[in-house]
């Protein structure tokens, strides 16, 4: 109990056990406001405390859906950027491996990155193409190669594609040359066999 509050009890009681002077009550009476408006004072201060201390609950759960929101994004790069390289390695991977396979059959691997057009060669004549088959099949294609294949000048265009396609894919090893033909049309493509088909089978 406030010491107004004391002063006002013990005048009441005055007043109640007996008589006094109208300045008293007025006292009294004067008193009485005063602390109705003390109390006022304080349910608005209470008011106002309560006020500002939701407002800053609510500034504080702002701040921490912003740093949310801010560590969210950065997780979204982060990952971004592991998957950005991730997709180079296995590029990588690719074409190093697609290299080594070439590289065991004989044919360069195109580079990865490379525009198609610059990975296919100009389609050379099927003379030049011949030369390096020369050495077996002779430069006229009429002789027999290590003693056992048939002579191939002449032969016809289509079954001659047909043979040097099954060499290339390894399907075919005609009297045990399969490997070496594979290596010697392994760098040729579609085209170009048919053009060596063709000049062979002109001989």
């Amino acid at each position: 109990m406030t010491k107004k509050m004391f002063w006002i009890s013990a005048v009441a009681a005055a007043l109640v056990l007996g008589g006094c002077s109208e300045q008293t009550k007025e006292d009294v009476k004067q008193a009485a406001r005063s602390v109705a408006k003390d109390t006022a004072a304080n349910v608005e201060t209470a008011k106002s405390r309560s006020s500002e201390a939701m407002e800053e609950a609510k500034r504080r759960a702002g701040e921490a859906l912003e740093s949310a929101k801010e560590h969210a994004r950065e997780m979204k790069k982060t990952a971004e950027a592991k998957s950005a390289e991730a997709s180079a390695v296995v590029e990588k991977k690719a074409a190093e491996l697609g290299k080594k396979m070439a590289s065991a059959s004989g044919a360069k691997a195109p580079e990865a990155s490379a525009p198609a057009a610059q990975t296919v060669a100009p389609v050379k004549n099927g003379k030049a193409l011949y030369s390096k088959c020369a050495g077996c099949h002779g430069v006229d294609g009429r002789t027999k190669a290590l003693g056992k294949a048939p002579i191939i000048a002449g032969q016809k265009a289509e079954e001659l594609k047909k043979f040097l396609e099954e060499y290339k894919a390894g399907k075919r090893n005609a009297y045990g040359m399969g490997a070496l033909m594979q290596g010697q049309v392994a760098g040729l493509n579609e085209s170009e066999l048919a053009a060596l088909a063709d000049y062979i089978s002109k001989l």
